[in-house]
């Protein structure tokens, strides 16, 4: 009981930050948020992807709840009356669809609630298994970004500001990253080390940090010669406080873009990955085992194709887009050539 208490309350204090950052951030650029909220693609964008944030961020809490759903997030509790039925119906249905075999009679009265998407052929709720897919992508995108964004952030000031051999040094390690496939890069990592989540936003985060390396080097190359960076120097202040105080904080809107483009490529990425089946373990909770389950159902008669629509296009495709246009939208809003 005191581990998830404790569990909540670290979780609380994570959402908490993430907020308070978002204020500073949004506080400091008044100009280029009042820029943001006029293009109406950008809020649109923005509101789907809140409500996915808020999904997954909610379903990522636990506290005990009857006898079946031991530590059971907010999401576990609305659906713990419809999350399962005895086999697969359709969306919207109040009848189960029976295999060839099965006795009607058997069947009657087995939906126990309304399916919004339906069940798949174990009987579970496909809004349910949706749902549960939005915090395994939070807690990929969160997890990768921890591991990638530092390094790809300290490599790319430090490359940037002093240049000669560290710059040397940081392009050459960047671009031997980059000439080896991904692909085969994760395949390898995986293999060895396992498919839990932690190894997965591992090997994503060693494999992803080489764009915005990139980014903030050539931004780097370019606020060093600015004044206040030069009077900075002329005034005796210490190389790492102008990297901390002066230098990095005006990066903030390269990170911030990258960061949601890059989103939208790791959502992807795991999706191929689970799908090929090198991806999330069988059992947890994600949009590609959702497609890896759907590709043998397609084929039934008659065919289950509601899964393979929730998870792509509830699942994937509005968040992925959504990432994409707000993406551009900070893009505009946010360059300071503007």
């Amino acid at each position: 009981m005191l581990s998830v208490f404790i569990y909540n309350l670290a979780i609380l204090a994570a959402g908490a930050l993430v907020v308070f950052g978002l204020r500073g951030f949004v506080s400091n650029r008044h100009e280029a948020m009042s820029r943001l909220w006029k293009n109406r693609t950008a809020r649109y964008s923005f509101i789907v992807l809140g409500v996915y944030l808020f999904v997954g961020y909610v379903d990522l809490f636990r506290f005990p709840y009857g006898e079946g759903l031991n530590d059971a997030s907010p999401v576990d509790v609305v659906f713990s009356q419809t999350t399962q039925e005895r086999t697969y119906s359709a969306p919207f249905a109040r009848t189960v669809v029976l295999a060839a075999d099965e006795d009607p009679e058997a069947a009657e009265n087995q939906v126990r609630g309304l399916h919004v998407l339906g069940t798949d052929v174990n009987g579970y709720d496909v809004l349910y298994n949706v749902m549960k897919g939005c915090s395994t992508a939070l807690l990929l995108v969160i997890g990768t970004m921890l591991v990638s964004f530092p390094v790809g952030l300290i490599l790319g000031v430090l490359a940037g500001y002093f240049g000669g051999i560290v710059d040397d040094l940081v392009q050459w390690l960047y671009t031997t990253i980059a000439s080896i496939p991904w692909l085969l890069f994760v395949l390898a990592f995986l293999l060895v080390f396992g498919r839990s989540l932690f190894w997965i936003c591992l090997a994503f985060g060693l494999t992803s940090w080489v764009e915005l390396a990139r980014l903030v080097r050539g931004e780097t190359l370019k606020l060093r010669e600015m004044n206040y960076i030069r009077a900075a120097r002329a005034s005796g202040v210490s190389t790492w406080r102008i990297l901390w105080r002066h230098l990095t904080p005006n990066l903030s809107h390269v990170v911030i873009i990258t960061f949601t483009l890059t989103a939208s490529a790791i959502v992807l990425a795991e999706s191929v990955l689970t799908f090929i089946g090198i991806g999330v373990q069988p059992g947890g909770a994600s949009w590609g085992r959702m497609l890896v389950e759907a590709q043998v159902e397609l084929v039934r008669t008659p065919p289950i194709w509601w899964v393979f629509a929730g998870a792509s296009f509830v699942g994937i495709f509005p968040l992925v887009l959504a990432l994409n246009l707000a993406g551009d939208a900070l893009r505009d809003a946010l360059d300071p050539r503007d």
